[in-house]
């Protein structure tokens, strides 16, 4: 059994197969438990602490337990950021796609001081509304084929055998 705390938090050394799923199964809880602590937390000062530290949290995570992987099969951690560049630029690209920007255009020239009136605010929800659920549908199917994609790759891919130049294998 790997230590957890290096698995989760220590980008540095590598891991084998075993301990790649084991580090996922850890990811998976920490996401699981921390959404369960944020809405617990909802808008306290701890809930605005708390959401303002999780992706910082999430994020080394998945650079310790993917970037570990990389190092064994002989990468560098440069996948895992073109992973997130990846999906940052889906989520661009189906923001403006599916109407994302056309409705922030639309409610721009409004402010708290100046709302806009009821029956455009209904009408622009209604116009807008079906396009960014079918974006939000086509933004979580995309995300998902990446996730498991470069998952999937890192956890059949074969250790390289022997010492590398991120170090010895950990099995």
């Amino acid at each position: 059994m790997p230590n957890l705390f290096k698995l989760l938090f220590s980008p540095t050394g590598r891991i084998d197969q075993r301990d790649y799923i084991i580090g996922l199964v850890g990811l998976v809880v920490i996401f699981s438990v921390y959404g369960l602590l944020i809405n617990a937390l909802g808008g306290s000062m701890g809930g605005f602490f708390a959401v303002l530290a999780f992706p910082f949290v999430i994020l080394q995570i998945v650079y310790s337990v993917y970037g570990k992987r990389l190092h064994d099969i002989g990468r560098t951690l440069w996948p895992v950021t073109g992973l997130i560049c990846a999906i940052l630029a889906a989520m661009i690209i189906v923001m403006l796609v599916y109407g994302g920007a056309e409705y922030i255009t639309a409610f721009s020239e409004y402010s708290p001081d100046n709302p806009p009136p009821e029956d455009l605010a209904e009408r622009l929800n209604a116009e807008f509304g079906p396009r960014q659920a079918e974006g939000e549908t086509v933004l979580s199917l995309t995300v998902l084929a990446l996730l498991t994609v470069f998952t999937l790759w890192l956890a059949l891919a074969k250790s390289q055998a022997g010492k590398n130049r991120y170090g010895e294998p950990s099995s």
